[in-house]
């Protein structure tokens, strides 16, 4: 009950006891208590007044009890908040630490400290629309979709090296190329993870110009990547010039120049071709197999035979041997008989 109605009820109940007992006894009473004479009073209000002393210390009793609820009810429904709290952090991957006041809250949700929360696909009728929201929002990054987490105001929340943070920057470079630019550009602000999938992702839609500037971030095994794109057929501009800046930024073995003289051979003019591998071969021997290789497709065996006298006894011993079957008038090709492992044998 409310402590005013009780209060009110509780006046008329008085004045009801009064009242009757006036009806019966209108006499006044008086007596004496530890030699103190007290007033002569109506004997209605001498009964009245044990149950106005009842009433009081029990309306007292009653605030008493209802204020100690209140802050129990004020402190429960501050640890409940807290708890929500606990979980929105815990559901977007920041677990933080929260102290609760009740002793048993706090060890039954400590663990939200330490834990990721995944949302599933379910009913969230009944959860608090802070919580309701960021479901939501991470249900639609783990299902593949890109949300902009600044336009739904969620982004300050998320550090940099945030797990959702990181999944919904990949479905951004996978609904939109474009973004990848912006990574490599602005890369201090992404994990490593992410540049290097916009790295993949620069990789496999912009054309070598654009990329040309990427060339050492791109690194060799991306670059064999580009490689075969263009040899597929794919235009994607790159000619002999930028295909010399591209290989400048790389330390190449003897395969890579040969996949790169197999591509070359497909792509560009016989003599840029030459004037390009002998300037290669000129500055890394390396490459030499490779030029030779050349040289053999366009039958020039006399500068074969110049560049092969010159090398040691032990070295290109593969290509020396295809060299002695040609001059024996065998008409083999050389692509029948040396592959990469055998051209890079003997370098």
């Amino acid at each position: 009950m409310r402590v005013g109605l009780y209060t009110v009820l509780s006046l008329l109940f008085i004045i009801a006891v009064a009242v009757g007992t006036y009806l019966i006894n209108p006499g006044t009473f008086g007596f004496e208590v530890f030699g103190i004479n007290l007033p002569k009073l109506p004997i209605a209000a001498w009964v009245a007044m044990p149950v106005a002393v009842l009433v009081i210390f029990s309306i007292l009793h009653m605030v008493y009890y209802s204020t100690k609820n209140f802050f129990s009810v004020r402190k429960l429904k501050g640890d409940a908040k807290k708890l929500e709290d606990g979980i929105y952090w815990s559901l977007i991957g920041e677990p933080t630490s929260v102290k609760y006041t009740n002793s048993d809250m706090t060890k039954a949700a400590s663990i939200l400290a330490a834990s990721n929360l995944v949302p599933n696909e379910g009913d969230l009728s009944n959860v608090s629309d802070k919580i309701k929201e960021a479901a939501k929002i991470i249900s639609k990054i783990n299902s593949g979709e890109y949300v902009d987490l600044k336009k739904e105001k969620f982004a300050k929340h998320l550090s940099d090296n945030n797990p959702i943070k990181e999944k919904n920057d990949i479905n951004h470079l996978n609904s939109d190329s474009a973004f990848a630019l912006k990574v490599i550009d602005f890369r201090d602000k992404y994990s490593q993870n992410i540049v290097d999938k916009a790295l993949d992702k620069l990789v496999e839609s912009e054309d070598a110009y654009t990329l040309k500037k990427y060339a050492k971030d791109i690194g060799k095994d991306r670059f064999f990547k580009l490689l075969s794109r263009a040899n597929s057929g794919e235009d994607i501009g790159l000619n002999q010039n930028l295909l010399k800046d591209f290989i400048s930024n790389y330390e190449l073995n003897c395969k890579d120049y040969y996949h790169i003289a197999k591509f070359a051979l497909k792509s560009y003019e016989p003599d840029n071709n030459l004037k390009l591998f002998k300037e290669l071969s000129s500055s890394n021997d390396k490459a030499t197999a490779a030029y030779i290789y050349l040289l053999f497709k366009y039958e020039m065996l006399d500068k074969v035979k110049d560049i092969l006298d010159e090398s040691a006894n032990d070295e290109l011993k593969a290509l020396k041997g295809f060299y002695s079957l040609k001059k024996g008038k065998y008409n083999y090709k050389i692509d029948d008989i040396i592959g990469e492992d055998t051209i890079c044998k003997w370098v």
